[in-house]
């Protein structure tokens, strides 16, 4: 991983770990909501999407709730997306997200502009986007891993799984190695 980005991570992360437990409850919560509170009727009839927005809706709702009277702290809606600012540093975004923190949704320009890094009126320029994702098990039953994003467009800059030792939260990198010739370039044939 470039220099620039391993010490970007380390700040980030530095600055999350206080809220590591506080994110996962929250998330493992709002599994949990939609498996208790919404009737197994209704649950063998949602399709896939139903069930991921019920459950991206209840962790919002309890990003909102946990956040919102923290100092520094400031759930936002800013040209559909929704963010928790916090401190102008970071701008996170729950999203359901696959083992290697990817989310697939609709892709909007705004979407994109997050993901890339680009300035979105509205939000504070210098924060570095995050996705601040869920992975789910298959029956949607559990939290498997809540993994910290860094986008970069399409490519990721870095990431991080949010691991539990017993009673300590702590975070491992899982950036995924990157060929040298890196976004942009084609690898030379010979």
């Amino acid at each position: 991983m470039d220099e620039q980005f391993e010490a970007e991570q380390q700040r980030v992360m530095g600055t999350l770990e206080p809220y590591f437990d506080r994110i996962t409850n929250i998330y493992s919560g709002a599994v949990d909501q939609y498996n208790t509170e919404t009737s197994p009727k209704a649950r063998a009839e949602h399709d896939t999407r139903a069930a991921l927005c019920a459950i991206y809706s209840y962790a919002w709702k309890g990003l909102m709730r946990e956040f919102d009277d923290e100092p520094g702290f400031r759930s936002m809606t800013v040209r559909g997306l929704n963010v928790l600012n916090i401190r102008d540093v970071i701008v996170m975004r729950a999203k359901h997200v696959d083992a290697n923190g990817h989310h697939a949704n609709h892709d909007s320009k705004q979407q994109r502009d997050f993901d890339r890094q680009l300035s979105i009126p509205g939000l504070p320029p210098a924060a570095v986007r995050l996705v601040v994702g869920y992975n789910l098990d298959p029956a949607f039953s559990h939290v498997e891993r809540v993994i910290v994003r860094r986008p970069l467009g399409k490519w990721t800059a870095w990431s991080a799984q949010i691991v539990s030792l017993g009673d300590l939260m702590a975070w491992q990198d899982i950036t995924p190695a990157r060929f040298s010739f890196g976004p942009g370039r084609r690898a030379a044939r010979g």
